[in-house]
């Protein structure tokens, strides 16, 4: 049976990173008080995270910069690290991305090489007992809200409490595999943007420039925005305008000329005037870029983005349809028994009674249900 009992954990923030910080989907319904969307910059990323460990694909996880924080586990937990490929350290043992993996009560995770992107998301098949802010768990550190403490990044010593009302987590099939196009895996990297709302602010030449030239992504870029550096794109109108809504991924060119993509802690409202915006699609791949990638721009109208985005969000929906969240696992007094349901909670098979799992291993159960054949094959060490 199933225990009715809540499931509680703790994690123990050891080592911060360089800045890791709460984030969900972002809040949607404050922009016209004042208030940005914040939440994960590579949604994509983090909503496979959390599809494949059965949650809501807004369920609060850890968003990491380049060097994620060393963390420890109080209790057993399934966890899934997804986004820029940043080589995870379990108990000084390398672990896959884009899959659950089972994390072992005082395991410690820690981090090895960044070969690409820059943020990565550390999902759990829990969830977070901190208060949400604005409908929203998501850290905005520059207006101080949101998060673990007050919109802080977390810091050393940082514990963080945990809460499921169930030990079911997701199993067969539950893995992801990305392609080069979605992480960025080569310094040039070219985004499709669409043209406009004030594209009428520049002339037909600096329009061209911008499409055929490259731009180097600076160090003074964050989570509000990405500045670039390249050729001085000129207004041919006034270089501000009254100040208006920015949309996410909009290209501002200031008085300067060197363009700004907005980004999720972007302010809600701004006045220089935005020759393009970035196709939703390619939010996630700006938002795994570092400063040093060049950037191209390649401009699309707004039916190929929508066509794009809808694509995209076909990858979300076949693995939430195929992904085998509606299959669970139950693991019964710790070690001694497995038993997998399908998402009606009908029973499918089982371990003997008194089979012994052995952690660190892998265990197999072969099963016959409404006349298909399974094999499972569930990590649980």
């Amino acid at each position: 049976m199933k225990s009715n009992q809540k499931q509680k954990s703790t994690i123990i923030i050891e080592e911060p990173g360089i800045l890791s910080t709460i984030q969900d989907l972002g809040r949607f319904e404050y922009q016209k008080f004042g208030v940005p969307t914040s939440g994960a910059l590579d949604s994509l990323a983090f909503q496979i995270g959390n599809i494949l460990l059965g949650n809501s694909s807004d369920n609060p996880g850890i968003e990491t910069t380049l060097i994620g924080p060393t963390i420890k586990f109080k209790s057993n937990m399934w966890i899934c690290i997804t986004g820029a490929q940043s080589s995870p350290i379990l108990n000084d043992n390398k672990i896959q991305m884009w899959k659950p993996i089972y994390v072992k009560e005082n395991s410690i995770l820690k981090w090895g090489q960044l070969n690409w992107g820059i943020r990565s998301y550390i999902l759990f098949n829990m969830n977070m007992e901190i208060e949400k802010t604005m409908n929203s768990y998501s850290t905005n550190t520059s207006l101080e809200i949101g998060g673990h403490k007050n919109g802080s990044p977390l810091q050393k010593g940082d514990k963080i409490n945990l809460i499921n009302s169930h030990h079911s987590i997701p199993t067969l099939n539950n893995s992801f595999k990305y392609t080069k196009h979605y992480i960025p895996q080569e310094n040039n990297i070219t985004l499709r943007i669409i043209l406009g709302p004030h594209d009428d602010y520049f002339s037909q030449y600096e329009i061209n420039k911008l499409l055929s030239s490259e731009f180097i992504i600076t160090p003074q870029s964050n989570r509000i925005g990405y500045r670039l550096s390249g050729p001085k794109i000129k207004h041919s109108k006034k270089s501000d305008i009254i100040s208006e809504g920015g949309a996410l991924g909009s290209i501002q060119i200031p008085g300067e000329g060197q363009p700004i993509i907005l980004l999720h802690d972007r302010g809600t409202t701004g006045g220089y005037p935005k020759i393009a915006t970035i196709a939703s699609v390619d939010i996630p791949k700006i938002s795994q870029a570092k400063p040093g990638q060049i950037i191209k721009f390649k401009e699309i109208d707004i039916e190929e983005s929508i066509s794009l985005l809808r694509s995209s969000n076909q990858v979300l929906h076949n693995l939430n349809s195929n992904s085998v969240k509606n299959y669970f696992i139950n693991i019964e007094n710790t070690n001694k028994k497995i038993t997998i349901f399908d998402k009606n909670k009908i029973e499918i098979a089982s371990t003997k009674k008194h089979d012994e799992l052995k952690q660190y291993k892998s265990y197999s159960l072969n099963a016959k249900y409404k006349k298909k054949k399974y094999s499972f094959k569930i990590n649980i060490g």
